[in-house]
């Protein structure tokens, strides 16, 4: 039989897992929640482990092209709701308590499990498929299909699922007194009657029919007439009980674990086409496994967009760039300008680039970071035995020791609760230490001297309305920073406002 492991990973090793820290500082924890809510399934832990090598990259990459095809995204997606529906009656045959009911369910589950394979081999043998993951997949399910275990259990199933459904039986009510015996040909009364009125329907009157609900347990009447059918068609019954011992609730375990991790490319595509059918982009991200030229254009905020999409606000989309020796990009501006988006903006590119996902932006170059560090402003807390300048020490100096020069530090304001030419002495110490170790960075600040530090370090500045310098436009360009467009700002996060002066002289 041709081999198959999984749809999301080509060997367990070229995996890891991420720190929640970063989730958090980067709204991804959000992110995840809106595309796999916890309480549906499992399939939210599929975005939490991330590639560390780049054909695994290219290996979801290929899928998620596949799936882009709304033929292939049908048949993948009917499939799934079949062994969906498959695992529904397994848990409900589970929870029956009358046995010969459990048995039906178990019975249902098993001709809707061979059922959704057959469909699925023959539909998917149709398909124009280029990913190596679901060429796999399909080699292995026409094995499987045609092996000898599935179509004795196939065969099987059919004939015990044929000799139940034809049964019929016939039921008298008399008073509180129920007779159940074979049928035996006897006119259907019900027909009869139906007929008969059929020449007084008008179509659109009122349907006065009850509405009774369908619940799948059984009432103690029902039960008894179950008994009784049994009792009158021992055969069928037989073999029906046998069936279920011999099979049990049968799935196989490699088409299974397809059912479950196939949710992680359907779930992102769903997600992904809210914002699409807007005309807004996703694409593949050109990967490398050192650092070249990064670079993303018309790049977004995930979180902010699934915002704004709720409130039906446009989307405000940026660009970056580093190229050569260039490695840190400084963001500065006025205060609420989007500085802290766009520091996010980059984080959520590469961590979604290394879960091998299309990511928000229109074209990107990125490269495959073995670590995403962020470093962002907390409160203070009153049982820590730090103060808050001395635990932004404590985590930056943690966050240095294992950087690599494959790492990704997004840094947010930090520093900020200390002097001015304090922070800029510190900033200093620790981009001159990114710059050593030669990891990718994005600091976020209002020390224009930062900008000057080094040629790796690229200096990205907020753009305000040239009429009105108070108004923001969210939008950054690459530029050297002079302070004037955010001077207000400044003055305003230093209590040196004019309003503010005047409050102090004339107390």
């Amino acid at each position: 039989m041709a081999r198959f492991d999984s749809i999301l990973y080509t060997h367990a090793d070229g995996w890891a897992h991420e720190p929640a820290d970063c989730l958090a500082d980067l709204h991804l924890d959000d992110i995840i929640g809106v595309i796999a809510p916890r309480e549906n399934d499992d399939v939210h832990t599929y975005f939490y482990t991330w590639a560390c090598d780049i054909d695994e990259v290219h290996y979801r990459h290929e899928i998620f092209q596949d799936l882009s095809n709304p033929n292939t995204h049908r048949l993948v997606q009917a499939f799934v709701d079949d062994i969906n529906e498959m695992r529904r009656q397994l848990r409900q045959s589970a929870i029956l308590f009358h046995p010969l009911q459990r048995r039906g369910w178990l019975l249902h589950a098993m001709a809707t499990y061979y059922r959704a394979v057959i469909r699925f081999d023959e539909e998917l043998a149709g398909a124009q498929l280029r990913s190596r993951g679901l060429l796999r997949l399909r080699d292995y399910l026409q094995d499987y299909r045609h092996s000898e275990q599935f179509v004795q259990f196939m065969t099987d199933t059919a004939s015990v699922y044929t000799d139940v459904t034809s049964i019929r039986y016939t039921v008298h009510i008399n008073g509180l007194h129920v007779d159940v015996d074979r049928y035996q040909e006897q006119p259907d009364y019900s027909q009869q009657v139906a007929h008969l009125f059929e020449r007084f329907r008008r179509d659109g009157g009122h349907d006065y029919r009850a509405r009774v609900p369908d619940y799948a347990d059984m009432n103690h009447v029902e039960e008894q007439i179950l008994d009784r059918v049994a009792l009158l068609h021992p055969e069928p019954f037989g073999k029906l009980a046998a069936h279920c011992d011999r099979y049990g609730a049968r799935i196989d375990a490699t088409l299974d674990r397809f059912s479950r991790e196939i949710r992680f490319y359907l779930t992102y595509l769903e997600f992904t086409q809210r914002y699409t059918r807007a005309g807004i982009q996703f694409s593949y991200p050109v990967m490398s496994e050192q650092f070249a030229s990064i670079h993303a254009d018309n790049a977004f905020d995930l979180a902010l967009a699934v915002k704004r999409k709720q409130d039906d606000n446009p989307l405000v989309c940026n660009s970056f760039e580093l190229t050569e020796h260039e490695r840190i990009l400084i963001v500065t501006g006025p205060n609420q300008g989007g500085k802290t988006t766009l520091a996010r903006i980059v984080g959520q590119l590469f961590y979604l680039a290394a879960l091998g996902c299309p990511v928000p932006a229109s074209h990107a170059s990125l490269m495959l970071p073995d670590r995403i560090f962020t470093h962002f402003e907390r409160q203070e807390s009153v049982a820590s035995l730090h103060g808050k300048l001395d635990d932004e020490l404590v985590r930056i100096h943690d966050i240095l020791a294992h950087a690599t020069g494959r790492s990704v530090i997004v840094m947010n304001e930090s520093f900020s609760s200390t002097a001015l030419a304090d922070a800029v002495q510190i900033s200093t110490d620790v981009l001159q230490r990114i710059i050593d170790i030669g990891c990718l960075a994005v600091y976020v600040s209002f020390l224009d001297e930062l900008t000057r530090l080094h040629p790796a370090c690229v200096s990205m500045v907020g753009d305000v309305d040239p009429h009105d310098p108070s108004v923001r436009t969210f939008h950054f360009s690459r530029r050297p920073a002079d302070g004037l467009a955010y001077a207000n700002a400044l003055a305003e996060k230093y209590g040196l406002t004019p309003e503010t002066l005047s409050r102090r002289l004339t107390r």
